[in-house]
């Protein structure tokens, strides 16, 4: 029996991933804004992972303002790894109504409920009908356990994308 999660990969709203934005690309950006010569701007962000990387080997996080909180973390295995908190204003901004300009596949499903996300799952897929849970709320359980613990609930889904 197929699951909610199977539909909404397979027919959910999806950005399309562009191309990568390299350090040419940045430089030119933070020299406009900044006032920097493209050399030290280009220094600027260079430099930045150095001294980000030396933070964090002594164990302590980093904040950028206006872009995150970046902190080491250790797996069970004991395997170090970096965690990136985004800035909210950076989320925000993302969200503000057409502020997003690139691609999204299947954005005419944003905002789909999950019996909108079963019929087109049983349409395509009459031999593997999908059966929704009775009284499933999508998020509650994420946003009443950050409520709890005295977080903002998630804001990934606050404004829609225009």
């Amino acid at each position: 029996m197929a699951t909610l999660f199977e539909a909404i990969v397979a027919f959910g709203p999806r950005l399309i991933q562009g191309r990568t934005a390299e350090l040419e690309d940045l430089v030119p950006m933070l020299s406009k804004r900044s006032g920097l010569s493209a050399l030290d701007a280009e220094m600027v962000l260079r430099e930045l992972a150095g001294v980000v990387t030396h933070q964090l080997r002594t164990g302590t996080a980093v904040k950028l303002p206006g872009l995150g909180r970046l902190r080491a973390s250790l797996s069970r295995g004991g395997q170090l790894r970096v965690n990136l908190r985004v800035d909210l204003d950076v989320v925000r901004a993302l969200n503000a109504p057409g502020a997003y300009r690139g691609e999204i596949r299947n954005r005419s499903r944003i905002g789909l409920d999950d019996a909108g996300f079963k019929a087109l799952w049983d349409a395509a897929h009459p031999e593997d009908p999908m059966e929704l849970a009775e009284g499933r709320e999508v998020g509650k359980v994420t946003n009443e356990r950050a409520a709890r613990d005295g977080r903002a609930p998630r804001t990934h889904a606050e404004a829609p994308v225009e």
